[in-house]
């Protein structure tokens, strides 16, 4: 039963890894429009209006990071989690590296409620530029934190399933 949930949830985080590159690669097409508009074309004498191009990569970019931050909960992969903890003997980063998890499962349990909240109270809202309903915006907390919660459960599963050892790409990390 823990292997079907860490594949479903690794197919999961495929997913979320490529909407968040896909996401983030739009924001930045958005940003460099921004720049094309301010300064390219008034150099050649064309003054045109984008402030959509700074609205949109702004919520690109928020989901974008809330979706990356989940994937990265489920190897470890967190740099201010693991680097500590494997640099000390035995016990002693075991304890830190459960800490770690029980603390980071506290925080984006702490997020998930503030998201949801957030999300509910903005459900009248929309964005000044684009008229985006702000729910959409919003709703990055809950789900990242959502899908950060689900990947911290995985990443306890796996360390327990892997004799309570880091996996291996973070003992490369710290190696480095």
């Amino acid at each position: 039963m823990a292997r079907g949930f860490l594949r479903l949830l690794d197919g999961v985080n495929t997913l979320a890894c490529w909407l968040a590159g896909t996401l983030f690669a739009l924001a930045t097409i958005a940003v460099l429009l921004q720049v094309i508009v301010r300064f390219v074309l008034p150099a050649v004498g064309v003054i045109v209006a984008a402030p959509w191009t700074e609205e949109s990569a702004r919520y690109l970019v928020a989901w974008s990071v809330f979706l990356g931050v989940a994937v990265l909960c489920r190897h470890g992969r967190l740099i201010a989690v693991d680097v500590f903890a494997l640099t000390l003997p035995g016990a002693w980063g075991r304890s830190i590296r459960i800490a770690s998890i029980v603390l980071s499962f506290f925080f984006f349990a702490c997020l998930l409620r503030t998201g949801i909240d957030w999300t509910v109270m903005s459900m009248i809202e929309a964005s000044p530029v684009m008229r985006i309903p702000m729910p959409w915006v919003y709703a990055a907390l809950p789900v990242g934190s959502a899908l950060a919660l689900l990947n911290l459960v995985g990443l306890t599963i796996a360390r327990l399933t892997n004799g309570g050892e880091p996996v291996a790409a973070a003992v490369e990390m710290a190696g480095d």
